[in-house]
Formats: C-alpha cells, structure tokens, sequence
C-alpha cells in the first residue's frame, strides 16, 4: 500500500514536530536560572547504568549457558 502525498507530508511534519518537541521541550521546562530538580539530577546518575544493564539482560535473554559454546556464537 502506498501513502499518498497529502500523507506523506503530514507524516514528514509529524516527525520533524516530535524531533523539535523533544530538542526543546527540556530548555522550557528547565531554565537556564533554575536549579535543576534533584529527581531530574538523580535519574542522570543512574539510568546510564540501568539502561546497559537492561540491554545486557536483553541481549542475553535466548543464550544457554550451559550449551557447548556459552553463547558465542549468538
């Protein structure tokens, strides 16, 4: 199924307004002059590490660790 035109701009409008939204949504809610909540500066600290360690588990999910070759080859 092809998208018409009209449908193609609109979905092309779309993702440029959600990539501007999520550039500056941050400077608007966090000015320059404020502080930044400390919720804000502790899921800086921590969600790096979560997120590899999430990715790891993923990435792992399927692989028998007591198979022959550990998971090498996956």
């Amino acid at each position: 199924m092809r998208m018409t035109l009209t449908q193609q701009l609109v979905t092309i409008g779309m993702v440029i307004l959600g990539t501007v939204l999520t550039r500056f949504i941050p400077f608007l809610v966090f000015p320059a002059g404020k502080p930044t909540p400390r919720y804000i500066q502790y899921l800086g600290k921590v969600l790096p590490a979560a997120v590899f360690g999430l990715l790891v588990v993923y990435c792992l999910r399927n692989v028998d660790l007591f198979a022959g070759s550990h998971g090498i080859p996956e």
